[in-house]
């Protein structure tokens, strides 16, 4: 499993989200969903916006 895998199953255990076929709470989806894209960001995989005060290690050339 890579670290992308894993770190999103921790992310949506932390909301309280599962795979199973019950109602799910729309705010955690959208806070999920949220993670996923800003992760597929840094990675490079998809576009975004650099956000001016990442304090973070770059992990894309642009910033």
């Amino acid at each position: 499993m890579d670290a992308l895998a894993r770190l999103l199953a921790r992310e949506a255990r932390a909301l309280g989200l599962d795979a199973r076929d019950t109602p799910q709470d729309p705010e955690a989806l959208v806070a999920l969903a949220r993670r996923t894209l800003e992760e597929l960001y840094a990675l490079g995989l998809i576009e975004g916006t650099p956000e001016p005060e990442c304090w973070a290690t770059p992990r894309r050339p642009e910033h």
